[in-house]
């Protein structure tokens, strides 16, 4: 199953906080890179445990505000 979700990225103090839109889940990281990661394992064990059977590739859509 192919995932499509949206991301956004801000900065919060000295934090990257990554939220999907879609899921309202979010996480926060010292890089952007350490969010992303997080938030697609948050995205993984969210979606295993909806469909537990079926493995999804999630692609992230990321938008950042400036």
């Amino acid at each position: 199953m192919e995932v499509k979700v949206t991301v956004t990225i801000r900065k919060e103090n000295d934090w990257f906080v990554a939220e999907c839109d879609e899921y309202k889940i979010s996480v926060k990281s010292i890089t952007i890179e350490e969010a992303l990661a997080n938030l697609q394992k948050k995205l993984n064990e969210y979606l295993e445990d909806e469909h537990p059977s079926t493995k999804a590739s999630i692609i992230f859509e990321i938008k950042m505000p400036i």
